[in-house]
């Protein structure tokens, strides 16, 4: 992709190079392209002066691009039956992990392995601070995108955070424990347990096992995402939870999203959306009684 902008001035990036771009590398998929497209787009629009206005404001026309459509995209979800079937046949802490994925936020898997201490969930276990994400076992000091970190409304910044309903702060607190540190989801070394190894060793067992269309941790923040539209949540408070970036907050709304007790509220009203079933457990074998003789 690079190479065919490479010496290229972002003054120059217009609609006849993104069309000459996308003829370029016409042989990927639809979604590929518009997402390396996005890219393109998003390098152009973040060049901004000192007044923060963008140096090369672009109105994109797509027909002239004429980049193919992306038709019958495939995203694979649940509804509140299937994820209370995932979470019967997961065990340990993938059991929590999906509970925790699909009951809160929504939130992404690697914002879900943070350290534990106290500037990252609050001590009722009721908040998840979200400042940084895990991936590949490394901690980064941010999160998938920026506003993923935060909000920012007329210059003033509000730190991102996720709201649990009380019933799923018990299991979380539960889970915790006593520890004060470390990891929230980690092997026994105290590494992150990788995303690969829970689809591999887990999640994807369990789908095949239900016959379940085969996802990965999406299935879950689609899942939540649902249940927080469907509940009538104000758009400014889905927007916070998820990380998505907001078309228009008012002056009140910027107030209440400071207000964590207006949270906590909107939080405890949606729910999880499921019921936490016992574990599965595979009938043991009958005990067989032997008479002693002799």
């Amino acid at each position: 992709m690079y190479p065919f902008f490479e010496g290229c001035l972002l003054a120059d990036v217009n609609n006849r190079m993104m069309k000459e771009f996308v003829e370029r590398i016409s042989q990927l998929s639809p979604a590929t392209i518009r997402d390396y497209s996005n890219v393109v787009k998003s390098v152009v629009a973040s060049a901004i002066n000192e007044d923060g206005e963008e140096l090369f404001p672009r109105t994109w026309n797509e027909e002239f691009i004429d980049a193919p459509v992306v038709k019958h995209q495939r995203q694979p979800s649940t509804h509140r039956v299937g994820m209370e079937l995932i979470l019967k046949e997961a065990s340990g802490q993938y059991r929590v992990l999906y509970a925790l994925l699909a009951g809160c936020g929504p939130m992404r898997a690697g914002e879900s392995a943070r350290p534990r201490n106290r500037q990252d969930i609050s001590s009722d276990c009721r908040t998840l601070y979200i400042r940084q994400k895990a991936k590949r076992g490394i901690l980064q000091p941010y999160t998938k995108t920026r506003s993923g970190t935060e909000l920012k409304v007329d210059g003033e910044c509000i730190g991102r955070d996720v709201d649990l309903c009380s019933s799923l702060a018990r299991i979380l607190k539960e889970f915790i424990g006593t520890r004060t540190s470390g990891l929230l989801f980690s092997m026994p070394s105290g590494t992150q347990v990788l995303q690969r190894s829970v689809l591999k060793t887990s999640l994807h067992p369990i789908l095949k096992k239900l016959d379940h269309e085969k996802g990965g941790f999406n299935i879950f923040r689609r899942f939540r995402i649902t249940a927080v539209q469907t509940a009538e949540c104000p758009k400014p408070l889905q927007h916070f939870w998820s990380g998505h970036a907001q078309t228009h907050v008012s002056e009140r709304y910027t107030k209440l999203l400071k207000n964590r007790d207006f949270r906590l509220e909107w939080a405890e009203k949606i729910g999880m959306g499921f019921e936490l079933p016992a574990r599965s457990v595979a009938p043991r074998a009958p005990l067989i009684m032997f008479r002693k003789t002799g």
